[in-house]
């Protein structure tokens, strides 16, 4: 289908358009009589454009109104979801959100290309399941996809947008704490659960009766894992023909690093059926937090789980109250002791030692790619998947929610969306063989894939280069340093 199998194109001069709905700055060849008006400010578009010509896409019409990049991924009639990272819409006290959500402007020319090949017959979603205390419409009207969705409406044009959540927990820092879980069911197409059994990734890990998902009940991820193994899938996504997913370039506590594979966490309804860690420590089966011989640590952590399972799993009013009451001297004494010893505190799954988000991510990625829209499993692919990485703010340090911005102009395409994440997370700056969700990905045959230098085109700076000749130096979660780095 292509010349290459993964393209890269970087510089660092490109920045977002911020100006909705993010108009080409000239019209190509391609777009004449399909797009209308122009944005001589908007370099992404040109950029995203040059990275999918680079990897080879329609070679032989490139330059003239015929090129059609998506011309074999896509088929008139078929129903396309672009899948980007829209997961919150603060970060940490700051609402500039660039380098935690994909931006729009890199969408554009993604949703055009989808339409040009769909020729007047399908649809396109745009669609995600945000963090459960995130406001979906704050993150839209950030990034501008509100706006650009509104622009293919008034075009006529057959593109929606929508929110996945089956769940909610309010909005903002304190939505899981102050505010009930409450069912929002906002897909369309309804929710398909979908059993792996023995493939799944989690099947034969020790401890499943520890597993936490996402919300304080623990006792429902047990039920869903054991001994099925179930997620809860959006009907968008089974139903969908073509998958483009368009995640953002970022560190990640539980993983390493968030890409595609990680990206995929937000094509699920709700989140609790999703494993993050087994509570407690190593030395009691559990992967949420090294060993500690702090007896302030101990009781910190005691608080914590004892906290979680009895005054907030229930999700009552009444729960909520006496844990935000209680929780006051625990909050101070954890504040002190931060302070007075100076630790890196791992928590929540967030260390290198979590050995069950990573399973989570790879299972979930089996779905998308061997599932049938019914949710039954097969041997052969059942479903297109092409990506685009949006890399050109990235984040680093506390990724995934509350990154530091990485200015890299950097784009990244192609259909192996196990490749293309080996591929960056090498040009950020690490080892993929350290990261256990690539790692293990490459090692498994049915995602098996080669990272084979002449088969991916890179440009950085307008100069080709290898892609092993690139490191950004992205500086990894805190709780990650050391560990990951090549």
């Amino acid at each position: 289908m292509t010349q290459k199998r993964a393209a890269v194109l970087i510089d660092p001069k490109v920045t977002y358009c911020k100006t909705p709905p993010f108009h080409p700055a000239e019209i190509y060849p391609e777009l004449s009589g399909f797009c209308e008006g122009t944005d001589a400010e908007n370099r992404v578009y040109g950029h995203v454009r040059e990275c999918l010509k680079n990897l080879g896409l329609d070679a032989g019409n490139f330059g003239t109104a015929a090129w059609n990049p998506f011309g074999e991924l896509i088929k008139p009639g078929e129903r396309v979801l672009i899948k980007p990272n829209l997961v919150l819409h603060f970060r940490g006290p700051d609402t500039d959100i660039e380098s935690v959500v994909t931006h729009g402007s890199v969408i554009r020319p993604l949703v055009d290309y989808a339409l040009k090949a769909l020729d007047g017959q399908g649809e396109v979603v745009i669609g995600d399941a945000p963090h459960g205390n995130a406001d979906f419409e704050a993150i839209v009207k950030f990034n501008g996809l509100a706006q650009l969705v509104d622009y293919y409406r008034e075009q006529g044009q057959p593109v929606v947008l929508r929110d996945f959540r089956k769940y909610q927990y309010g909005t903002g820092p304190n939505g899981f704490v102050a505010e009930l879980c409450r069912e929002v069911s906002r897909d369309p197409e309804g929710y398909q659960l979908v059993s792996l059994g023995e493939r799944s990734f989690m099947h034969g890990l020790p401890h499943l009766e520890r597993l936490y998902g996402s919300d304080y009940d623990r006792s429902f991820i047990v039920r869903q894992q054991v001994p099925d193994h179930r997620y809860l899938l959006s009907g968008t996504l089974m139903k969908a023909d073509v998958v483009i997913g368009v995640p953002k370039m970022k560190t990640h506590k539980k993983v390493g690093v968030t890409l595609n594979l990680k990206n995929l966490v937000g094509v699920n309804g709700d989140k609790n059926y999703l494993p993050h860690y087994r509570v407690g420590p190593p030395s009691k089966g559990g992967d949420e937090y090294p060993d500690t011989k702090s007896p302030v640590l101990k009781l910190l952590r005691w608080w914590h789980r004892f906290a979680c399972d009895r005054l907030l799993a229930p999700n009552t009013r009444w729960g909520r109250r006496v844990y935000m009451k209680f929780n006051i001297p625990f909050f101070i004494l954890r504040r002190l002791w931060l302070g007075w010893s100076k630790a890196e505190l791992a928590e929540l799954g967030d260390w290198p030692g979590n050995d069950t988000t990573w399973r989570m991510c790879l299972d979930l990625n089996d779905i998308l790619l061997f599932a049938d829209k019914e949710g039954r499993l097969h041997d052969s692919r059942q479903r297109k998947y092409f990506t685009l990485i949006d890399g050109i703010t990235a984040g680093e340090q506390n990724g995934p929610m509350f990154p530091l911005p990485k200015p890299a102009g950097y784009v990244a395409c192609g259909f192996d969306p196990f490749l293309v994440d080996y591929v960056c997370a090498y040009q950020m700056g690490f080892d993929p063989e350290k990261i256990p969700l690539l790692a293990t990905a490459r090692r498994t045959e049915r995602f098996k894939f080669d990272p084979d230098p002449s088969a991916i085109s890179c440009v950085r700076d307008g100069v080709e280069a290898s892609f092993k000749d690139v490191n950004l130096q992205f500086l990894p979660h805190k709780a990650w340093r050391g560990t990951i780095e090549r």
